[in-house]
């Protein structure tokens, strides 16, 4: 049985633990139930079942591949119909991950590429830059983005995945860095 993501401060706290230089703990993220949800989502049967993929894909949540039948019958056109999921779960958004990460959007790019765009809204460590995160962080995100079981089979039906975090402050958004996600990646993680 696969677990629900870990927080991405808690991954970050890890990693960091295993790098050189300062890092400040996160705040202990709230048990699951304890977190409120965003007042825009409606409730996960309203949605069609591959935006309710996308979703568990974006959260960690399994949503025991949901938007597989929605897949496999419109093999010809899988483009327009990772669009519409797409569209429907940017409906919903935001929604809250954890307490340090939000859901603000999906999008996606033909060839069957999802973008994923995550803001952290709790980031108290060290300022990162995008070279830092991709070497000290992305690999622990990558496992455990693989780890969703709705993850591996959309991996496995040839859909990539990106994961792009931003920070937020009075200034504008800065990219934090980006996790890629691919049936090849995700075998190499899970070693």
């Amino acid at each position: 049985m696969r677990t629900r993501q870990t927080p991405l401060l808690a991954v970050l706290g890890l990693a960091a633990s295993l790098a050189p230089g300062p890092w400040m703990p996160p705040a202990a993220a709230a048990p699951a139930a304890a977190r409120p949800q965003a007042a825009s989502q409606p409730p996960a049967d309203e949605a069609e079942p591959l935006a309710r993929m996308l979703k568990g894909a974006a959260t960690g949540q399994n949503t025991g591949a949901a938007g597989v039948p929605e897949l496999l019958r419109n093999t010809n056109r899988p483009d327009s119909v990772l669009a519409r999921a797409c569209r429907q779960l940017n409906d919903a958004l935001p929604i809250d991950i954890d307490a340090e990460t939000r859901l603000r959007r999906c999008q996606t790019v033909p060839g069957k590429h999802v973008l994923f765009q995550l803001e952290l809204t709790n980031y108290r460590g060290p300022m990162l830059d995008l070279a830092s995160f991709e070497v000290n962080y992305a690999a622990p995100l990558q496992r455990n983005i693989c780890a969703n079981r709705d993850v591996e089979i959309l991996t496995k039906l040839g859909i990539s995945m990106m994961f792009r975090y931003m920070t937020r402050n009075e200034r504008g958004e800065r990219r934090v860095g980006d996790v890629y996600i691919s049936a090849p990646i995700c075998a190499t993680a899970q070693r």
